[in-house]
């Protein structure tokens, strides 16, 4: 190994290096959210600008990881799914934070991002499918039947979010009230079913990033409430404490999900594992 490193301790120092990468991002960005050092629009340019960067680490290590599988490769393909489903959020990143800094007052309407970012759980749940595929190997029946129940989850849990953000708010916009309920309602449902598969079935590799959709779950949450209680600061300069935490545990979600991903990494790489084996 170079620098005379064996393999164990070359997957550790670069994971601890990736881990202390992150807290220095969110130090970063809790210090420009509630410091301002610069001028208002600067503040929420770099406040952006990192988003979108964590937004793209967890894509990209999740793409590193589909990278290491060859085209025969079972997991190859959950992987891809995941990915693109990542880069989609990216995408949906980059539009929200035009819109950001180019709308008077920076209040960015359901629209384009949020296309992006629906569109992506798509992807999302078809690498869990084929997850579940891989480790349980289930006859159609079984499948359609796993695949209903989790369906059923999301329509549960999507009414319930919906009807107790109508509650909190009357006055917010029906499609507004729907797209925020939304988000929550599939994180859960994603990440449970990830945490459920690896509990069961030995998941392992998807397991571990899939938990960044419980902190985005959370993160959703609080945004939903803000945004249609009208209390979300859409720029820096109009920030409150809420907002702030709001902000910086959606921003923390991604590169959970990032450090997920990249641990994957790091084991294909540096274990003497065939990576066929290990999904």
């Amino acid at each position: 190994m170079r620098l005379g490193w064996e393999a164990q301790n070359a997957s550790r120092r670069l994971m601890w290096l990736a881990i202390i990468t992150d807290i220095g991002l969110i130090i970063a960005y809790s210090v420009i959210y509630f410091q301002e050092p610069f001028a208002p629009f600067t503040n929420t340019l770099l406040a952006d600008i990192l988003t979108v960067t964590a937004a793209v680490c967890s894509a990209l290590a999740a793409s590193l990881v589909w990278s290491m599988y060859e085209k025969t490769d079972a997991p190859r393909r959950i992987w891809g799914f995941f990915a693109f489903g990542l880069w989609l959020w990216v995408v949906g990143e980059i539009t929200w934070s035009y819109g950001n800094l180019t709308l008077p007052n920076g209040e960015v309407p359901i629209g384009i991002p949020d296309a992006f970012w629906i569109i992506a759980y798509y992807f999302l749940g078809q690498a869990l499918i084929s997850q579940y595929k891989i480790l349980v190997h289930p006859t159609q029946s079984e499948l359609t039947s796993w695949v209903a129940r989790s369906v059923l989850f999301l329509c549960l849990s999507f009414v319930l979010i919906f009807s107790t953000l109508r509650w909190l708010d009357i006055s917010s916009s029906l499609v507004d009230t729907l797209v925020n309920a939304f988000y929550p309602a599939g994180d859960l449902t994603l990440a449970l079913a990830a945490i459920w598969l690896t509990r069961n079935f030995q998941g392992g590799a998807l397991g571990r990033p899939w938990i960044g959709l419980l902190v985005f779950t959370f993160s959703d949450l609080m945004y939903a409430w803000l945004q249609l209680s009208g209390a979300y600061a859409w720029s820096l300069d109009q920030g409150n404490l809420v907002s702030g935490i709001s902000d910086i545990v959606y921003f923390s979600a991604y590169l959970v999900l990032s450090i997920g991903s990249f641990s994957q990494w790091l084991f294909l790489k540096y274990s003497l594992r065939s990576p066929s084996k290990a999904p």
